[in-house]
């Protein structure tokens, strides 16, 4: 009797407690949103500034240090880059280190935005048409904008040849 006591203790307990530590490893990589961080209007923005009105294409993709297949499709833009110097390419981190953010874009020579629109980071995610965590239920996530409007949004890791196809049909 008192084995069978102890038995409906320990076995509820040993879930639970498993059950709490694989919440804790599954969000691991979570990231909060920057709700102190988002007070700006995206007009005022450096990134309106210095992409939005300038006009033409401008390729936004939101990403993570953390994210392994957005770390994997880095050499991908960097080729689409070199063959598109018409475009613009941008990158958006989800990165709340900011240091890993730092030391990953002076490695890689990323055109990161974040760091200096990071007060405006809620309105861009608005722009983009973002939900979920800082805008975002999935990342790599690659926008495409043209004249200032959102013309294209890709989830998950960029096909070369789809988004070369689709960079040259804009041209």
């Amino acid at each position: 009797m008192i084995k069978r006591i102890i038995l409906m203790i320990i076995i509820p307990a040993a879930f639970i407690f498993l059950g709490l530590k694989f919440v804790t490893i599954s969000n691991e990589n979570y990231i909060a949103p920057h709700p102190s961080k988002s007070s700006g209007k995206i007009e005022d923005s450096p990134f309106q500034k210095e992409y939005l009105n300038k006009g033409g294409i401008i390729i936004v993709n939101v990403w993570a240090t953390w994210c392994e297949p957005c770390v994997q499709e880095m050499p991908v833009f960097k080729k689409l880059i070199k063959e598109n110097p018409d475009k613009k390419f941008v990158f958006l981190s989800i990165d709340e280190n900011t240091e890993n953010l730092k030391s990953f874009v002076a490695e890689n020579k990323i055109n990161d935005i974040t760091l200096q629109n990071i007060k405006y980071i809620e309105a861009i995610k608005n722009f983009l048409g973002g939900n979920g965590v800082l805008g975002y239920s999935a990342i790599p996530l690659t926008f495409i904008i043209k004249d200032g409007k959102v013309i294209d949004k890709s989830v998950g890791s960029i096909d070369y040849t789809e988004l070369s196809n689709k960079l040259k049909a804009l041209q």
